[in-house]
Formats: structure tokens, C-alpha cells, sequence
């Protein structure tokens, strides 16, 4: 009998640790893929054309046609820097940021941002509830970035999609996330302050 609880006591040990193990390897997995991403991004920043050969870059899982299209979001009083992905599926959600509606260009109309919570660290928009109004939002697409301040942060229902809407002559930026129990979204909404050219490096 001893014998046998002390089995039974084993085994639920191990099915304890292969529980909190697969959401420690999936995250790993997904870090394995935003770095691929980076990698990507980085051989066709550097090159001459605005293209190159990514087909060596190991884990990468987003469409090379997307590549060209990718931005980055910036939140300084977050500390965050993430690429956007043109397109939203489960799979661009679980690698990095991406766009809600399609053919959006920032500083026209309200251009929107979806992002998971994350399960651990500061990746995707786990701190997005942490942004303070009138902060500062940068997205940097090529060679200029846009520069928004946040006027509003809000819990909203699912079905709220008012929230993505354009506003006649208003250029907006509206970030969202699931609360925690992904029973409802945290909208971040900000207006544009102003875009230019970056300064040559």
C-alpha cells in the first residue's frame, strides 16, 4: 500500500511538472519566433534594395510576402518595441503585434493594433493597461515615424467595435488587448501628434 501512494505521489509530481512546463516551452517557442523575426527585419534593413534572402533565418513563421509590410510600435514609458505584422491570424498574435483592418496607414484615419497579453515577461501588450494618459505612441514604418499622444484607456465589451472606427478628420491610434480573464479587451486610444522623416543614422 505504501508502495502504491508513494506511485501515486510520483506520478501526480509529474503531471504537475508537465503541466507547468508546456506554457514555459510554448512561450520559449514563441521567443524562438519574435527573434527569427528581428533576424529577418534586420538582413532586409541592411540591405541595398530593401530586400534579402531570409530562407536561412531558422523559426521564421511569418509569410516572406509580409516582411516588407512589417512596422514597429514603440511606447517609451512602457519600454516597448514590437513589430507589427500585417496581417492578423492566431499564428502573426502569437509572434508579435498586428494590424486590425487591413490596408491601414498610419497618420490616416484610426489605425489599429491588436497584441495578446503574453503569458510571461513584457513581450506583446502585457503592460498595455500601464500606459499612462498622455504618453507618448511611436510607429516607425521605414524611414518615418508617427508620433501619437494616448487620450484615453478603457475597458470595453468584445462586441464593442465602435472603438476601430475612423473619425472624420481625426488621425487616431487605438491599441487593444484582453483583460487577464480574456472576458474583455482594454482599448488604448491616442491622437496623432505628428510624423516626419527620421534623421539619417
Amino acid at each position: 500500500m505504501r508502495k502504491t501512494k508513494r506511485t501515486i505521489g510520483f506520478s501526480l509530481l509529474a503531471i504537475g511538472l508537465i503541466l507547468l512546463a508546456i506554457p514555459l516551452y510554448y512561450e520559449w517557442d514563441k521567443q524562438q519566433e519574435a527573434a527569427a523575426l528581428e533576424e529577418a527585419m534586420t538582413l532586409i534593413s541592411e540591405s541595398d534594395d530593401g530586400e534579402a534572402d531570409v530562407s536561412s533565418v531558422n523559426n521564421l513563421t511569418v509569410p516572406e510576402a509580409q516582411l516588407t509590410d512589417v512596422m514597429e510600435l514603440e511606447i517609451p514609458a512602457i519600454d516597448l518595441k514590437q513589430k507589427i505584422l500585417p496581417e492578423t491570424t492566431e499564428e502573426n498574435l502569437s509572434v508579435a503585434l498586428t494590424q486590425i483592418k487591413g490596408n491601414q496607414t498610419p497618420g490616416e484615419g484610426n489605425f489599429t493594433i491588436a497584441g495578446h497579453r503574453g503569458y510571461r515577461g513584457d513581450r506583446h501588450f502585457r503592460q498595455l493597461p500601464d500606459v499612462p494618459v498622455g504618453s507618448e505612441v511611436i510607429v516607425h514604418q521605414g524611414d518615418q515615424s508617427f508620433h501619437y499622444t494616448i487620450t484615453s484607456s478603457d475597458v470595453i465589451a468584445p462586441t464593442d467595435t465602435a472603438v476601430l472606427n475612423d473619425e472624420k478628420n481625426q488621425d487616431e491610434i487605438t491599441l487593444i488587448t484582453c483583460t487577464v480573464d480574456g472576458k474583455e479587451r482594454i482599448a488604448v486610444q491616442g491622437t496623432l501628434k505628428s510624423n516626419g522623416k527620421n534623421p539619417e543614422g
